[in-house]
Parts: C-alpha cells; structure tokens; sequence
C-alpha cells in the first residue's frame, strides 16, 4: 500500500512534503483463515493504517515478518527513514520484532491494556472499579516522569490501605513494576500512550472480516485482502460533520499527508495507490 512520505502537493507550488509519522502504533488482529488461526500485524499513526500484512504464527519470527512488509515499504519510499517511537501491548514477540526491524527505536507500553486489564477483573464492582479507573487516569495525566511515579505510589499505598483482593493487587504492582516502560514517553511528548490509533482501525478490519465469514484460501489471497480492506480505510471519504470539522479534510490519508490528489475519494485513491509508476526495481 503506498506509504506516506515524500510526496509533492501540487497546489503547494510542487514542494515536498514528509509527513513519514516519527511514532506509530502497532498490534495484532487475532482472525482465522478457515479452522487455523491467522494474525494481522498491523501498524498505525495519524488515522491511517501505515502496514497490514499476515501471520500464521504470533511468535517473534512471524510478527518480525509481518511487520517487515511495512519496514520494506516504508524504506523502499525513503530508505532514511526511522521511527523513533512505536507503542505496543506487552506482548514479548510484538516488541521483540519492532526492536530487530528499527534497531534503536525506543518501545512504550501501552497504559490503556492495563487499565482493560483491571476492569476485567472487578467488572461486577461498579462503585470500586470507578474509584481505580479515576485513580489510574489520574495517574496518566501526570505532567512528568516524576509525578507519574509519585501519582502510581500514592495509588499502591491507596489499595493497601483499602484491603483490596489479592488478584487486584497483583495487577496494580505489576503496573508499578513496568512503571520505567510508560516513563518512556514522557522523553517524546508526541508519541501515543495509548493503542488507539490502533485499536480504531482494528475494530473496523473486525467488522469487515465478520461479514465476510474471515478468510477462506491461502494466507497469499489473506494478505491480498487485508491491504485493500487498509486501503479503503485510509481513503474513505469522511461524513459531512467530520469533514467540517476537520476543515474540509476528505479522508485520512489526506489528513496524513496534507494534501489530496482529487476531490473524489476514488479517483484520490486511484491516483495514490499508483505510486506515479514508482516501483521498486526487482533485483535479479
């Protein structure tokens, strides 16, 4: 799928633009491709789907693969490019993969998954489920590293003090443990804290392959299936209300990248997905 980067705006007098996104988002769609499991890794920043490529396996060696097919594009299209950031879930693999595909990118932990976490466990508790919930976003809206962890303190002393089940504990010291992973991004005030960017999207490709009764052939017609279904993500138009209030913007590769090719969502589409006739030569 084309990837954003240096892409010239003709009603910006030809100038370059890049727009490649310094922080990404990156997880896995959990589907099915018959009666085995089948995984999309899949990469995102600014509203749109940057990669989406299959697994057959969540293991280091197939997300490393999967989300390589993004790395390739990505440095086909501009072979400087490094993200500084990309925020996961604590999946080992995920984080294992980003780390061999862009050697010094710097990996932040997503807070929201350990705040799903915890709601899970007291859900039927609704009066101290809120008390935490409050507890833990107040945490996240810490202005620095320093109040963040003094913030994750005083809440461990909080759920001592209340006799809170063991089970919940465990929880809120495993976050205290990973306290120096959400510390991260306080170094890169733009990077995403939170999967979702991700989650978004996701939630659409869920829809999708629902309907579609998920895949049926092999992993290569998948793969296929998945690019188009990120293309027309990044390419469908925005209802009439979004588009005021995003100041006329079409979709969200044009949010993306800062510009449009046509006033016509498909014919933008036609017109990006091209690539001007810029392919990678094939080495022989």
């Amino acid at each position: 799928m084309p990837v954003p980067g240096k892409n010239v705006d003709s009603r910006n007098n030809g100038q370059r633009n890049d727009p490649s996104p310094p922080h990404l988002v990156a997880d896995e769609k959990h589907t099915k491709r018959g009666k085995e499991k089948e995984f999309i890794a899949v990469t995102a920043a600014s509203g749109c789907i940057l990669g989406a490529s299959c697994s057959q396996n969540a293991d280091g060696e197939g997300l490393k693969k999967a989300y390589g097919v993004f790395a390739q594009e990505a440095q086909t299209h501009d072979s400087d490019y490094q993200p500084l950031t990309v925020t996961t879930d604590g999946w080992e693999a995920t984080r294992s993969a980003w780390s061999q595909l862009f050697p010094g990118i710097c990996l932040i932990l997503c807070f929201l998954h350990e705040v799903l976490k915890i709601r899970d466990i007291c859900r039927s508790k609704g009066s101290l489920l809120k008390q935490i919930e409050d507890k833990l976003w107040n945490t996240y809206h810490g202005a620095s590293k320093r109040q963040f962890a003094q913030r994750l303190r005083r809440l461990l002393q909080w759920a001592r003090a209340a006799s809170l089940p063991e089970r919940l504990m465990q929880k809120l010291r495993r976050i205290r443990d990973k306290s120096h992973l959400f510390q991260k991004a306080f170094d890169f005030p733009k990077a995403y804290r939170t999967s979702n960017q991700v989650d978004r999207p996701m939630n659409y490709l869920e829809r999708l392959l629902y309907t579609m009764q998920y895949f049926h052939g092999r992993t290569e017609a998948a793969e296929l299936s998945v690019r188009s279904l990120a293309l027309l993500w990044n390419f469908h138009p925005y209802c009439r209300k979004t588009r005021t209030l995003k100041a006329g913007v079409l979709c969200p590769f044009e949010e993306l990248n800062g510009f449009r090719y046509h006033d016509n969502w498909f014919k933008n589409l036609m017109i990006a997905s091209s690539l001007n006739g810029r392919r990678p030569r094939i080495q022989t």
